[in-house]
């Protein structure tokens, strides 16, 4: 599930900014609750994936989130690299990770 939800998320990451523009009564900074929202996710399933291994989580999902700023910057549609998406993303990934690591710890003890 994790390796479907990474590919998700840079699929979704690669979509031009025109057909992502959300609706005017969407607070404030909504895309980086959208990219926090995503690298969450992303924290819990590879944690669950690789249970004990929360460094190596940590660094490769904040290596995914520079690296998709930089794909954005290199693709030939109206995206652009923002270093605050990728703050979004490692606020996400500081909450998913642990989250992610206390999901799997349950699992170990019922079972």
């Amino acid at each position: 599930m994790a390796i479907i939800w990474t590919i998700a998320v840079l699929a979704a990451c690669s979509i031009p900014a025109a057909e992502l523009t959300p609706p005017e009564y969407l607070p404030f900074a909504f895309d980086k609750w959208v990219h926090a929202g995503m690298f969450l996710v992303f924290g819990v399933l590879w944690m669950q994936a690789a249970p004990h291994r929360a460094w190596a989580v940590f660094a490769a999902g904040v290596a995914f989130g520079v690296g998709i700023e930089i794909w954005q910057g290199l693709l030939p549609i109206d995206r652009m690299p923002d270093a605050l998406d990728a703050a979004a993303d490692v606020v996400g990934l500081m909450v998913g990770i642990p989250l992610g690591a206390w999901i799997a710890r349950r699992g170990e003890s019922n079972g």
